[in-house]
Parts: C-alpha cells; sequence; structure tokens
C-alpha cells in the first residue's frame, strides 16, 4: 500500500505531493487551508459589525434583521472554521512522519505533544492580551487581532506545501462503511439456504499488505501479505463473497478490515463523550460562579474570562514533562517501543478527569458551605476565589 502518496520511479521513495498536482484538490491540507479562510472571513464580519455602531446589536435586547443575520454569519463562519481546523490539522501533521519507522512513530508522538503546548499557548495569548485589548480598547480590536493571526498563519502554512506528504483522496469513507455494511446483511441472508458466502477468500484478488511493527520497508520481509479477513467481527466476512448479491456491492478484504477498525473505535468515542462534560464547565460554570467571588489575588484582579490561564499554564508545563521526562521514564519500565500505549493514555486521561471532578465537587461543597455558614446564600458579598472549582483542574 502507498498510503496514497506519490512514489519516485527513480529511488522508489516516497515524495510529497505539492497542491498544484491535480490529486491534492482534495487533500487535508487544502481542507486546513480552506477552514482557515473560512474562520478569517467570519472573524471579518464580527470585526466590522463590533466596529460599525449601525451594525453593532444593541446590549441587552433582543437583535433582528440585519444585524442578526450578520451576527449569525460570522458566529457560523468561526465555528465552521475551527471544527474544520481541529478535525483536518492532527491528521495532516501525523501524515508527516513515517509510522513504519520506529522513528517515525517517536517524531509523531512528540508532534502531538507540541501540537497540544501550541495550542495551550494561543489560549494563553487569548486569554490574557487579546482579553485586555476587549476590555479596554473594544471588541473589534480583539477581533480584529484574530482576525489578523488567521490571515497571517495563511502564507505560512501554505509555504510548507512543497515538503507536505499529501494523501491522495479515494473516495468518501462513510461510503466505504456503508458498502460493507449493507453486502455483509445481504449476503447473509442470501447465504442462509446457501453456501455462497465466502465461498473461496482465498482466492480474493485483493490482498492487504501491512508492515509489522518495526518494520521499515514496504518491500521487505517484514511485510505480511493477508488474503482473508481477521476473525474479529467475523459478520463482517460475509461482505467479502465472489457471488455478491449486487454486484455494486462486491467488497475487498480491505475494505472490509478498515471497517473493522472503524468499528472498533467505537467504544472510544463513547468513552470520550463523558470527557467533554469534563471540559464544559471550564467554559460555562466556571465563568458563572466567578461571577459571585471575588476575584483577586493579592493585589491581582483576574479577570473572569481569564480564570482558564490556569488549565491553559498547567498543560503548557505538562507537554514538554511528558515528552521528555514521563515517556523516557515510562520507557525504561515497559522496554517497549511505545513506552505507555495510545489506549492505556486515554484510560489514564479519563481516570484523572474523573479525579479532577470529584475533587471539583468537593470545592463546590465546601464553597457553598462556606457561604451558607457566613450567610452569604442570597448576598451580594463575594467569596474567595480559592474556593472556585477551576482551581480542581
Amino acid at each position: 500500500m502507498n498510503n496514497g502518496l506519490l512514489k519516485n520511479p527513480v529511488n522508489g521513495r516516497w515524495r510529497s505531493v505539492p497542491f498544484t498536482h491535480p490529486s491534492t484538490l482534495d487533500t487535508i491540507a487544502m481542507d486546513v487551508d480552506l477552514k482557515n479562510k473560512m474562520k478569517s472571513n467570519g472573524l471579518v464580519v464580527l470585526t466590522i459589525q463590533a466596529r460599525s455602531s449601525s451594525l453593532k446589536p444593541p446590549k441587552c435586547e433582543q437583535v433582528h434583521g440585519a444585524q442578526a443575520a450578520m451576527l449569525f454569519i460570522g458566529l457560523y463562519l468561526v465555528a465552521l472554521g475551527v471544527g474544520g481546523i481541529k478535525g483536518s490539522l492532527p491528521p495532516h501533521g501525523a501524515e508527516q512522519f513515517d509510522e513504519t519507522t520506529p522513528q517515525g512513530r517517536k517524531q509523531r508522538s512528540t508532534f502531538f505533544n507540541y501540537f497540544v503546548f501550541c495550542l495551550s499557548f494561543g489560549g494563553l495569548i487569548a486569554v490574557t492580551f487579546v482579553l485586555w485589548v476587549e476590555d479596554n480598547k473594544g471588541w473589534q480590536w480583539g477581533f480584529g487581532i484574530a482576525a489578523l493571526a488567521i490571515f497571517l498563519s495563511i502564507p505560512i502554512f501554505l509555504a510548507g506545501s512543497p515538503f507536505y506528504r499529501n494523501k491522495i483522496p479515494r473516495g468518501s469513507p462513510l461510503t466505504t462503511i456503508s458498502k460493507v455494511l449493507i453486502a455483509a446483511l445481504l449476503n447473509s441472508r442470501a447465504s442462509r439456504n446457501s453456501s455462497t458466502a465466502i465461498a473461496s477468500i482465498g482466492s480474493s484478488p485483493t490482498a492487504i499488505q501491512t508492515v509489522k511493527e518495526g518494520g521499515q520497508n514496504p518491500n521487505s520481509k517484514n511485510v505480511e501479505s493477508i488474503e482473508t479477513p481477521s476473525r474479529s467481527l467475523s459478520f463482517l466476512n460475509r461482505a467479502v463473497s465472489d457471488t455478491p448479491a449486487y454486484s455494486a456491492l462486491e467488497c475487498t478484504v480491505q475494505q472490509v478490515e478498515e471497517v473493522k477498525i472503524v468499528l472498533k473505535l467505537f467504544p472510544v468515542f463513547a468513552c470520550t463523550i463523558m470527557l467533554n462534560c469534563c471540559l464544559s464547565p471550564l467554559n460555562t460554570f466556571s465563568v458563572h460562579q466567578a461571577a459571585t467571588m471575588n476575584t483577586k489575588l493579592g493585589s491581582l484582579n483576574v479577570p473572569l474570562a481569564s480564570l482558564p490561564i490556569f488549565l491553559v499554564v498547567f498543560i503548557m508545563i505538562l507537554a514538554p514533562v511528558h515528552d521528555h521526562f514521563i515517556i523516557k521514564f515510562a520507557h525504561r519500565v515497559t522496554k517497549t517501543e511505545m513506552d505507555i500505549s495510545l489506549l492505556q493514555r486515554i484510560g489514564i486521561g479519563l481516570f484523572l478527569s474523573i479525579v479532577a471532578m470529584a475533587v471539583a465537587a468537593l470545592i463546590e461543597i465546601k464553597r457553598k458551605g462556606v457561604a451558607t455558614d457566613l450567610g452569604l446564600i442570597n448576598s451580594a458579598k463575594p467569596l474567595p476565589i480559592t474556593y472556585h472549582p477551576i482551581f480542581s483542574f
């Protein structure tokens, strides 16, 4: 398998595909560029509306007409851009490393650690400098700075296009998933009264080439040719048949195995749903609670919207510590290349999120207890910020 990359016919090595190549019109890199432009346009719309008094929505009043249309257009463009970038940029970065070599896998792990570090650094600037500008100069300046930053990122990102490894699109994965599921269902029904299902899987014309862990050369002896589906999720194996119910539903072993991989990820996705429930209080409940508290730390007056800075700083510290110390320590203990597997890392993260929510609950109980003891439940007098649940994160 060439993973959708172009191969040099002279030396046989993989080479990057520039954006000018016709096959890259729908690559992840182009999607990142498109979503960047979409987000920047949304910020420009919001900047113009915040700058113009005639377009600015009135305070504490419901917005109508053109003002509402302009506001929601800007917000939706920003939301679409952010969603596209978050979904496209990490896999694009992961594609730049050779996963068939130990060094490539190590570099990919380092990339994700510092990718999170850079995201947190951007968040640090947002909740400090940009927030100060918005409070003291106006919202139009805050939106303008964000739009300018996005505009500057576009040429910087495109400047690296000659060096990117871009996968050539091969159709929608949703089409393959639907095709395999429908074929497995129809072939299963057809095989109840006959033996046509999976009549001769071994003679399937399509074989998957997989590289064993530690393999470097796709043409080396570490490559195995898999001509039969795996036994896991065996009901999908019925999609591979010499006599499919419909010719359009003819599936290869590779397609079946790819669908199995996707289905096996569903439990991981389901487990991370509650993780977002832990993150949402950082942007909603924490700010709401801070509005009833004294946000002064000594001589420093912490703005309400700047409270996530504590979480951001902690992540910025943890990311390099994890990459340079925790992983090396785990390597010495486990004596394996992966140190701690990705599934184990997810499990540890989910466990720590449970601990964080438990600590936050205890602090909230303590905070309400102090307010009750001091008779401040219905009082406008604030509590100290040190009783804020965000400090448990």
